[in-house]
């Protein structure tokens, strides 16, 4: 799993720029944590939930925002306090092994009073994440340093904001319970994330400003983190964290495993190789009950327009029929982590404009796709319909859905292989 963190110092200028991009399409991360939008219209990108929290007084300044691919169990924005929170400065979501909390701190260079409103958002913040009862991953602009090492002259920095005793010491005792990513494998200097103008960044004259906290009891599970020094958009480059994440089972495993600890997957498979759609064209047998994903296999296009809100959804949505056309004969069982309440209006939606009704429907409460799969699969469906592989053939276009229909023993095939 790859999670990007940026402070993109205004995001409309980001996006208009392409900037914002070309950073999705080169790196590809799961999520994308981004601070300092300045706006209250964060644009949509193509893939992913966002999750923005801008500043409620003022739209040009300040303000949090998440993109992911990942579906979390829960969203919390704030801290409590609500002068931090009319500012949008931290955004929470819970996943399945950890707690992700992305972060804008105050500068607290203006004067002693901002400074001091500076430590307290520290002290309140990190009682707020210490409290997590899952793993954390704490990730933004910290507005500090956290040692000499991260500024190309640190006595330029002696008894201001960003590296004040108090931050200092703040630091250290973070670093009992958390481990600072980037340190974990770059110990040496010039490493920056923010400068303060062209000419500077063009020598490197800069500041670490921009970290990756995690706690460490997942430490072994991380298998890089590093610092984009040559993104373009902003007054701050991006940092990754790269950790050893199942996309079976959303287990965090240590690094270097091959394979899953909890489900026992290969963590490492070549997707494109697994997506390629057969040129000769497979029949559907019509002995086979066939296990059906919604989302990605009913529906055309809907990798493009997953993200639309449900009306808009069923609007713009293309039936293939050529698909209903060779499942009609047989029992069909729809499988889907479609995250609506609404599930039996769909359900009616789709039996209007194509004529189709599945047999029985099994619907997303909150988790992963290929683990709602395997929830329905081992707790309904092979209760009543039996355990017998031979019996189920699933058209599933997500290879790690697949892959854990196969890890049943069950034939998965993406539609491409059919249509």
């Amino acid at each position: 799993m790859k999670i990007i963190s940026w402070n993109v110092n205004g995001i409309k200028s980001t996006y208009q720029s392409g900037d914002l991009q070309n950073l999705v399409k080169t790196e590809s991360p799961d999520i994308l944590c981004i601070q300092e939008i300045k706006t209250v219209e964060v644009p949509a990108i193509e893939g992913y939930t966002l999750y923005s929290y801008p500043y409620s007084k003022r739209s040009n300044v300040y303000g949090t925002a998440i993109y992911t691919k990942v579906e979390p169990l829960s969203v919390n924005k704030g801290i409590g306090d609500e002068e931090f929170d009319s500012e949008g400065r931290a955004i929470n979501l819970e996943f399945e092994n950890f707690n992700l909390y992305d972060v804008y701190v105050p500068s607290g260079a203006k004067d002693k009073e901002h400074l001091g409103r500076k430590y307290r958002f520290y002290d309140e913040f990190t009682k707020l994440f210490s409290k997590s009862k899952k793993p954390v991953i704490v990730c933004g602009d910290f507005n500090r340093i956290a040692a000499e090492i991260d500024a190309k002259r640190p006595e330029l920095m002696k008894n201001k904001s960003g590296f004040m005793p108090e931050e200092q010491e703040w630091f250290r005792e973070i670093l009992n319970d958390y481990v600072d990513a980037f340190r974990e494998f770059h110990s040496e200097g010039d490493n920056y994330s923010w400068w303060a103008n062209k000419n500077l960044r063009a020598e490197n004259k800069g500041l670490r400003l921009d970290y990756f906290l995690v706690s460490k009891s997942i430490r072994k599970t991380l298998n890089d983190s590093y610092i984009l020094k040559d993104q373009l958009g902003s007054d701050h480059v991006p940092i990754v964290l790269d950790l050893n994440y199942c996309q079976v089972c959303s287990t965090l495993n240590k690094q270097g495993n091959e394979f899953c600890d909890s489900c026992g997957i290969k963590l490492s498979i070549d997707n494109d190789e697994d997506e390629a759609a057969r040129e000769d064209k497979l029949e559907i047998p019509k002995d086979k009950i066939i296990l059906l994903d919604l989302n990605y296999t009913l529906i055309a296009n809907s990798k493009e327009i997953w993200n639309y809100p449900l009306e808009k959804k069923i609007k713009s949505q293309k039936y293939e029929m050529d698909l209903i056309e060779l499942i009609k004969d047989n029992y069909v069982i729809l499988i889907t982590t479609s995250p609506y309440k609404r599930f039996h209006k769909i359900l009616r939606d789709i039996k209007e404009k194509t004529g189709f009704e599945p047999d029985e429907s099994y619907w997303n409460f909150g988790g992963q796709p290929p683990q709602v799969k395997k929830y329905w699969m081992e707790n309904e469906v092979l209760p009543q319909h039996g355990e017998d592989a031979n019996k189920y053939l699933a058209i599933e276009s997500n290879p790690a859905t697949r892959r854990m229909y196969k890890k049943l023993g069950i034939e998965a095939k993406p539609k491409g292989d059919f249509i």
